[in-house]
């Protein structure tokens, strides 16, 4: 027999009212995630702009930290530069603490000082009055036969208005020269006095002598002023005449500088003559080629043998300028010049002599010189060769004759 058996039948409504309600759950939250995802997009451009201020602030917060830690550096320097300052200011008031003190002592001793000069002061003038009514005295007793007339008394004490009204002169010099003048007239009245055998008790005869000595004294004070006039006219004249030395001196190295540079641009070169008075020295500063400075040098010994010579001949002209010589002679000028330089000293020379017709210019040279054009002002004489023997110890030189 046939069996059929039928399949269980399962019950899902339970779940698809579940299944349901999770589609719309999910359904739902597509929704709310839609619009979370619109509001995050809605929120970009404002989070990129926060984002953005973010980095600014940042930014200037750390540049306002970088200028903080410079403020801070520049103050700690500042703090370190008060402190050095404040070390050098109590330096500076210990200095002037001390220069205070030294100070101080000096004005106790200018002090000091100023009191004995015042004390000096008052004995000096005590001492021209006393001198002064002594003198007076001596005169009245002179004049009235020993004795002070009635009412002609002379007062023998100084008041203190009899003392201001003595006038001081200052001494134009040295007081040590007036301590040994002093010393030395004191001597020779001590030997007068030994010499003649003055004796002080006898007044006739001290008085006899004091007016012998008074017009000796005049005399010699009018010999002094006279030698001391003379002394100041010959002061003033030796001032004037170093004066106008002086001057002379610096004309003559002025006319030289000139002359010397003016011969060196015969040559192209230029030049400097320094005269130093304070060391007597001379010095030469030459310039080869007058339009290039970097040719110039002070070492005469690093010229050339030929400019050597052309610089010697135009410092010798130069000065030959000052010379009041009636004769110039120079031997072998040219010995160590090229060509073109002898000529142009050759040159130089002939026309510098030709120039100068009260001084006669004599030039030896072994070279040729016949190509110089003789005339009135100008002569050459040609030695003749010596004649030499070929024995030993014959004679090497026989005759000087000059041929025109």
């Amino acid at each position: 027999a046939e069996t059929s058996e039928e399949a269980p039948t399962i019950d899902t409504s339970e779940y698809e009212a579940d299944i349901a309600e999770a589609e719309s759950s999910v359904e739902d939250l597509k929704k709310q995630e839609v619009e979370i995802n619109d509001q995050i997009q809605s929120l970009q451009p404002a989070h990129k702009e926060l984002k953005k201020q973010l980095v600014e602030i940042t930014a200037r917060n750390k540049k306002i930290l970088d200028d903080m830690d410079k403020v801070d550096a520049k103050l700690e320097d500042i703090v370190k530069g008060q402190k050095r300052r404040e070390e050098e200011v109590d330096k500076v008031k210990a200095k002037v603490k001390q220069i205070e003190g030294v100070l101080e002592q000096q004005e106790d001793t200018v002090k000091e000082i100023k009191g004995k000069v015042s004390d000096a002061l008052a004995g000096a003038r005590k001492m021209n009055f006393y001198y002064n009514r002594d003198l007076e005295i001596f005169k009245l007793k002179k004049d009235h036969g020993g004795e002070i007339p009635e009412g002609k008394e002379v007062e023998l004490e100084p008041t203190a208005e009899d003392l201001e009204k003595i006038e001081i002169f200052e001494p134009s010099r040295d007081p040590k020269h007036f301590k040994t003048k002093l010393q030395n007239k004191m001597r020779k009245i001590e030997q007068e006095k030994e010499r003649r055998n003055i004796s002080e008790s006898d007044p006739a005869v001290a008085r006899d002598k004091y007016f012998r000595a008074k017009r000796d004294l005049d005399s010699k004070m009018e010999q002094i002023n006279a030698i001391e006039r003379n002394c100041t006219s010959l002061r003033k004249d030796l001032r004037g005449r170093k004066e106008r030395w002086r001057a002379f001196r610096s004309h003559i190295a002025e006319m030289t500088n000139i002359g010397f540079d003016e011969f060196l641009n015969k040559k192209g070169s230029a030049g400097e003559v320094d005269f130093n008075h304070e060391t007597h020295e001379l010095n030469l500063i030459v310039q080869k080629d007058n339009m290039d400075g970097k040719s110039q040098t002070k070492d005469v010994k690093a010229l050339s043998g030929g400019e050597r010579s052309f610089v010697t001949i135009s410092l010798l002209l130069a000065i030959g300028e000052s010379l009041e010589t009636p004769f110039r002679v120079m031997d072998e000028f040219d010995v160590f010049l090229d060509p073109v330089a002898r000529k142009i000293a050759l040159q130089t020379l002939v026309k510098t002599a030709k120039a100068m017709e009260h001084r006669q210019f004599i030039f030896i040279t072994p070279q040729d010189v016949s190509s110089l054009p003789t005339g009135s002002k100008l002569r050459i004489f040609k030695m003749k060769a010596p004649a030499r023997s070929s024995n030993v110890g014959g004679a090497q030189q026989q005759t000087l004759d000059f041929e025109n």
